[in-house]
């Protein structure tokens, strides 16, 4: 079952987390469910050739064909999947489907022109890079970004057809999924898939495990706000992750002690007078400087900087 792009993790009966290998291009972990009479992946990742891996495998897990595909949110490496799923539903919030709507057809020139700029910064960011950890995750990075541009030029945009604000229930012979959205934190709008019988979230990028949170272009705010309800309204004892291992619900609190730690240390740093790079320079936020994806905590700092400044000088 396991293959260079991702591990099967069983997450609970009847659910199992598909993990990205770190580096293999796959990036976005996604979710296999099996209903009883019916198969519903969640999310499809980052490479078509990673996708058509992902459907042969909950095929061969559920021996039924995949009826159903949930995308949480717009990103790539949660959507770019999607066409190797042609003869599934694809399932999204209403405001997912006009993003990906928006979008229109894939520009692979500008695609490719955007990932050679991201490969060019990470590279300038590595050679200034001393810490191996930092050096090992930056080199994920690249190996991903490498194979996505390759990919680029059989990319095909796949918009969902069935979509929902709130909630979306599909009951099956075994078990039932709930597909809820509290708006948007992570992106504009992210959807988690919740399986009752199973007391399992599948959660797109609003949780990762010892993952370092994306955050630009989200709502940093809004997203403490969705994981709180998300601890009061369900009972989850297990969660697939959007990026990390398949864990318990203690990375829901991981990840509102990060989301509320960062906002406070960047806070704090518009207020002191002090520089960007000043500040870009300290690195990592002090404990979290062994998790997955530490590059990234620039751009969320930055990011979250420059807007605060903004708000400020209002």
């Amino acid at each position: 079952m396991n293959n260079e792009y991702f591990t099967i993790q069983q997450a609970s009966e009847g659910i199992w987390g598909a993990i990205s290998v770190p580096g293999s291009g796959s990036l976005g972990n996604a979710a296999i469910i099996d209903l009883g009479d019916l198969t519903v992946v969640v999310d499809t990742t980052n490479l078509p050739h990673s996708g058509a891996l992902l459907r042969h495998t909950a095929e061969q897990l559920t021996n039924k064909p995949v009826r159903y595909v949930v995308n949480t949110h717009f990103h790539g490496d949660h959507v770019n999947g999607n066409q190797e799923f042609m003869k599934s539903e694809f399932i999204s919030t209403v405001w997912t489907r006009d993003l990906l709507s928006g979008m229109g057809e894939v520009n692979i020139d500008l695609m490719q022109q955007n990932i050679q700029k991201l490969i060019t910064s990470l590279n300038h960011v590595r050679s200034q890079q001393r810490d191996p950890h930092m050096l090992t995750e930056i080199d994920y990075d690249l190996s991903v970004q490498r194979a996505l541009y390759d990919a680029i030029p059989s990319l095909r945009r796949v918009i969902p057809t069935l979509t929902f604000e709130d909630k979306l229930v599909i009951q099956g012979t075994k078990r039932t999924i709930e597909v809820l959205s509290y708006g948007g934190g992570h992106s504009l709008s992210d959807a988690v898939v919740y399986v009752p019988e199973e007391k399992t979230l599948i959660a797109g990028d609003l949780i990762s495990t010892k993952t370092i949170p994306v955050m630009p272009y989200g709502n940093p705010y809004a997203w403490i706000r969705i994981l709180k309800r998300i601890q009061k309204d369900l009972k989850v004892d297990t969660v697939v992750p959007g990026h990390g291992d398949v864990s318990n619900a203690d990375r829901i609190t991981d990840v509102i002690r990060f989301l509320e730690e960062t906002i406070a240390y960047v806070s704090k740093a518009v207020t002191s007078g002090k520089s960007e790079s000043y500040w870009l320079e300290q690195g990592v936020l002090k404990g979290y400087e062994d998790w997955h994806l530490p590059q990234y905590f620039r751009w969320n700092f930055r990011w979250l900087f420059n807007s605060m400044l903004v708000q400020n000088n209002r």
